[in-house]
């Protein structure tokens, strides 16, 4: 690092200054698409030089929509460089959800692609926003060379927000976190030093833009000077094999996977004995890591491997360890500690630090810790603390709602204080999901449960939930919430069980479910393994038919949603059948014979027949 990394320099900034170091070496690549160094700054200029024509000031919110792409990284560049705060809005967002977002963001101009339906963006009348394309704001003449006389000063642009990012609420409201530049700029430096990048370095870009963690994987890596290499589709729709033809194939020296899939893959690798002669480093959170996928890993002498822990709210990483086989041996791998300049408290039900090897909350105190919510209640008191906790240091903490435990110095997770979830990598409020079933017609109640690996919405209703039930409002969902966030199984009951003092009793709602799953309450015995299997396809896939011939890929299906397959197979069945084997017979009637074969203890064909 040089002398100016120990100062707090703005992540626009520092792209500038690696694309005057490297202009003419990669930037951005998405399949056969490649940007220099050169030409991500020329666009990224003409985008600045657009919003300020438009009237963008700064802290100014820009909404950038489209699929992942060099432009539209390189639209996100032009929004920080006009001083602006960027929403990365991604492709396929809910029209219900998106409308909130944009109700509650209010930005000023929203950069969309081409072939979009704009109106959506221009509803709200006269004092909407601007909406522009990509292709439009790349027109401009390019901004000039960047100076900040007579615009901010460094310590106002540190106080300026950044970006937006949206998380699962648990009113039923998604909220908006707003980040500071100075806390985008610290995450930078702390992860460039981490991950050890250099100019060499070939970075996947996988995450969904609408996640925070697609800016860990961008910002650090462009201001090294790195090729930032964009997956143009989800993880969820990569195959395990897939992805180690795109890392071997594309040169990857780095990738950033959530722990489910990472954990699939890497079992995946042992199975196929696939090679991975470039990659150097992978980084693992957003969920818990098994330990045996990292014991697995570390055994088999592959590259590095760093776990990683953090919230939205303290801007994405706060807490990492390189894995190694010494830190596989217990039960839990540990999540780590402190990024430099973040600072951590373990503090019990009174907010008060426990003694040391105590379990208890941890927060977050530090630059990372975000400005705050949108809306009236931007710091409320029950996720932010501020003031001075004993040993630890004065200013605002966040309150992560985990529970952890420092051992040897090493802080390891131990679940959560409520029930938020984490579904794909994704964090879920199960109240936000909640509201939306209660709103339904004829609901009156609604619980969400995480039950094994299949997301469960509680209905209580009069109406009969059946599969034409289910179907219907499995459809309105969709069109309301994100993916991760639309429950595998809805059942309902005519009244909740109820405690003494007349409160759903929980813990005996989650019993029925889980029993009702698992087959436990029905009067008939167990359907054939063909109704079984049809039915665990059409969950997972969410489709209604599926026939002899129905391919699982072209019905939408992934490397995730095979990996669930294969738990509820597990679940409902008792049979184990390997993940890879939906790969090597997607046919339906193929993946049934593997089924039977596994029933009756006879080894599975995975190879070619």
């Amino acid at each position: 690092m040089g002398a100016n990394e120990s100062e707090a320099v703005d992540v626009a900034d520092a792209v500038l200054a690696a694309a005057h170091r490297y202009p003419e070496r990669p930037a951005l690549a998405a399949g056969d698409e490649s940007w220099t160094y050169a030409e991500l700054t020329l666009h990224a200029r003409r985008v600045e030089q657009c919003l300020r024509d438009g009237g963008v000031r700064a802290g100014d919110v820009v909404a950038v929509q489209g699929r992942r792409s060099p432009r539209v990284v390189a639209a996100l560049l032009g929004v920080l460089l006009a001083d602006a705060t960027y929403l990365a809005l991604g492709e396929n967002v809910p029209a219900a959800r998106l409308r909130h977002m944009l109700a509650q963001a209010a930005p000023r101009v929203v950069l969309a692609e081409e072939s979009t339906d704009q109106e959506l963006f221009r509803r709200g009348g006269p004092g909407g926003p601007v909406v522009m394309t990509h292709g439009e704001a790349g027109g401009h003449e390019p901004a000039p060379e960047r100076s900040h006389e007579g615009h901010t000063t460094p310590a106002e642009r540190g106080n300026l927000p950044a970006y937006l990012v949206y998380t699962s609420g648990t009113t039923g409201v998604p909220k908006g976190v707003v980040i500071a530049r100075r806390s985008l700029a610290a995450h930078r430096r702390a992860v460039h030093a981490l991950f050890e990048l250099v100019p060499e370095d070939r970075v996947l870009q996988a995450s969904s833009l609408t996640f925070d963690v697609a800016a860990e994987e961008i910002w650090p890596a462009l201001a090294a000077g790195a090729l930032v290499d964009i997956l143009p589709t989800g993880l969820g729709d990569v195959s395990y094999d897939r992805l180690g033809r795109i890392l071997h194939g594309r040169g990857i020296t780095v990738c950033n996977l959530p722990a489910s899939y990472f954990g699939g893959w890497a079992a995946h690798l042992d199975q196929s004995d696939t090679a991975l002669p470039t990659l150097r480093l992978v980084v693992t959170g957003s969920e818990e890591l098994p330990v045996e996928a990292a014991r697995g890993w570390c055994s088999a002498g592959r590259p590095r491997l760093v776990h990683a822990y953090g919230v939205s709210e303290a801007t994405i990483t706060s807490v990492a360890c390189e894995v190694t086989s010494d830190l596989t041996a217990g039960e839990r791998v540990p999540i780590g500690v402190p990024l430099p300049g973040v600072r951590t408290a373990v503090v019990d039900e009174r907010g008060a630090p426990v003694l040391a090897g105590s379990e208890g909350q941890l927060l977050i105190g530090g630059p990372g810790v975000a400005l705050g919510y949108l809306g009236t209640d931007p710091l409320p008191e029950d996720r932010f603390v501020r003031g001075t906790l004993g040993g630890a240091g004065h200013g605002t903490w966040y309150r992560t709602g985990d529970r952890v435990r420092v051992e040897r110095g090493l802080l390891h997770f131990l679940g959560r204080d409520d029930d938020q979830l984490k579904v794909n990598g994704v964090r879920v409020e199960p109240g936000e999901i909640a509201a939306v079933l209660a709103a339904q017609p004829a609901v009156t109640d609604a619980k969400v449960f995480r039950i094994g690996e299949t997301l469960v919405g509680c209905v209580c209703t009069p109406s009969p939930v059946d599969r034409a039930y289910q179907e219907t409002v499995t459809g309105r969902l969709r069109a309301l919430l994100p993916p991760a966030m639309v429950p595998a199984a809805i059942l309902g009951w005519d009244a909740f069980p109820l405690t003494e003092g007349g409160k759903v009793d929980v813990r005996a709602l989650r019993a029925a479910a889980t029993a009702r799953l698992d087959g436990d309450t029905g009067p008939e015995g167990p359907p054939d393994v063909r109704s079984v299997l049809r039915r665990l396809w059409q969950d997972a896939l969410g489709v209604r038919e599926v026939g002899a011939d129905s391919d699982f890929f072209a019905l939408g299906g992934g490397s995730l949603t095979a990996a669930r397959l294969s738990s509820a197979l597990l679940r409902e069945t008792g049979v184990t059948v390997k993940l890879r084997t939906v790969f090597a017979h997607p046919r339906f009637d193929d993946y049934l014979q593997q089924v039977e074969l596994a029933s009756a203890g006879r080894p599975e064909q995975i190879g070619p027949q």
